[in-house]
């Protein structure tokens, strides 16, 4: 929330395509994390079924992730329908309303094998919420991978059970991302059109007192896709 920043020389990566600064700016976190989380750490195998918890600007960039990954079957889950209606529009082929009151979403994760057939092979958590850091186990098959995206970092107590069998659980950084490679590959993706960013902006808001008040509680709304600050 600055208008001016000061980075070394090796965080800096030219943009040489034709982008507003807004769809720019989400490059820089959570486009990154989502999509790099997806095809850096996870490696998602084209055919594959991926599960996406949370819809949210993070989220989204999983599922275009995913589609970049040529993922057979994607599975957006979220308790707010219109975003349901976003992830459709971001690649998911399949969309799963799940309720506050749903634990753990094992509810939704019966759901989910219901619609495979069996449990997913992989599962990503983009909701940062603590209470459901295990959910994603409870989406994958034995020898799945669970990711957890949003970087939970409270103490929460999980059902081992959940880990059986041969499950793999990660915590990526950042969607393990390498700047000098990463970035340009995204930049080219939007450029043909394969990358939704202008899309994810729904809203922008003048760096101000009044600006951030209406952002911030936009955010608690869930409204947006993603807004962004305009200094």
């Amino acid at each position: 929330m600055a208008t001016h920043t000061v980075v070394p020389k090796q965080a800096v990566v030219k943009i040489d395509v034709e982008i507003a600064f807004p769809s720019a700016a989400l490059l820089g976190c959570g486009v990154m994390t989502g999509f790099g989380s997806v095809t850096n750490a996870a490696k998602v195998k084209p055919g594959s079924s991926v599960v996406v918890l949370g819809t949210g600007g993070v989220g989204l960039s999983c599922i275009q992730g995913a589609v970049h990954a040529c993922a057979g079957m994607i599975i957006a889950v979220d308790i707010n329908p219109k975003r349901l209606e976003l992830a459709r529009q971001f690649g998911a082929t399949h969309t799963l309303l799940a309720s506050k009151d749903d634990a753990g979403l094992i509810g939704a994760s019966k759901q989910v094998k219901t619609l495979i057939g069996r449990g997913a092979d992989y599962a990503f958590e983009c909701t940062a919420v603590p209470e459901l850091g295990a959910a994603p186990l409870a989406m994958v098959c034995n020898g799945g991978v669970a990711i957890a995206v949003s970087g939970i970092e409270q103490v929460v107590p999980i059902d081992m059970q959940l880990f059986e069998f041969d499950k793999l659980y990660m915590t990526p950084l950042y969607g393990q991302c390498r700047p000098s490679i990463d970035f340009p590959m995204l930049l080219s993706l939007y450029k043909q059109k394969r990358l939704k960013l202008d899309e994810m902006v729904t809203r922008t808001y003048p760096l101000s007192r009044e600006g951030l008040t209406e952002a911030f509680e936009h955010m608690r709304q869930g409204v947006n896709a993603k807004g962004v600050l305009i200094p």
